[in-house]
């Protein structure tokens, strides 16, 4: 067990819900710990969605500590913390698979050519989506989750709108409603926002 994934367990099995070992369970059976949280945007490695899961968290965290958010925040338990951070992007698992392509390489010179003119070629692997359970992504999400665990209305709201204003334009009137009546939505978004373009922007697949 990698260090990230015994982290990761850890603090999953601290939560306190119904069904969380058979969740435990269906994560250890999937590629959840093994696959990449993007083709090519950010954490796009192995393990990736891992790393990424475990950053959102560490930055909710700090979020819950300081204000505005430490008083907005103030009744989020440490379990829906845990949920909303950790599950955000479980509609990843069963997401991605792994192809080849050709790509051209240097030469010692610097050159991509050698001293026939010709390119080298070399077979690199990369990251393509396959979803094979078309269901959005936030609302797929919640969906996955609840197959195992039954979620509170605040973590719902969370997990399903926490890409924010990434949603297409034509829900933005809802978002900022949901956003409203629930705050944790803007503080998990920009979780995942920081976790993405501060702690992950060197974390790419060539």
């Amino acid at each position: 067990m990698s260090e990230n994934k015994d982290r990761f367990v850890s603090l999953v099995r601290s939560i306190n819900r119904e069904g969380i070992n058979e969740l435990v369970e269906f994560l250890e059976k999937s590629d959840f710990y093994t696959a990449p949280a993007s083709t090519r945007f950010h954490c796009s490695i192995p393990e990736g969605l891992l790393i990424h899961s475990l950053n959102v968290y560490v930055m909710f965290e700090q979020k819950r500590k300081t204000e505005p958010y430490k008083t907005v925040l103030g009744n989020i338990s440490d379990d829906s913390s845990k949920i909303i951070t950790l599950f955000h992007d479980i509609c990843k698992t069963y997401m991605y698979e792994t192809d080849y392509k050709n790509k051209k390489i240097y030469s010692e010179t610097g050159s991509k050519k050698d001293e026939k003119g010709r390119f080298d070629w070399q077979a690199v692997e990369f990251y393509k989506v396959n979803d094979l359970v078309p269901y959005g992504h936030g609302e797929k999400s919640v969906m996955m989750l609840e197959e195992f665990i039954k979620l509170q209305p605040i973590e719902r709201y969370a997990i399903r709108w926490h890409m924010g204003f990434t949603e297409p334009k034509e829900n933005w009137n809802t978002l900022g409603s949901a956003i409203e009546k629930y705050p944790v939505i803007l503080a998990l978004h920009e979780s995942d926002l920081e976790a993405t373009y501060l702690l992950e922007k060197d974390m790419k697949s060539e």
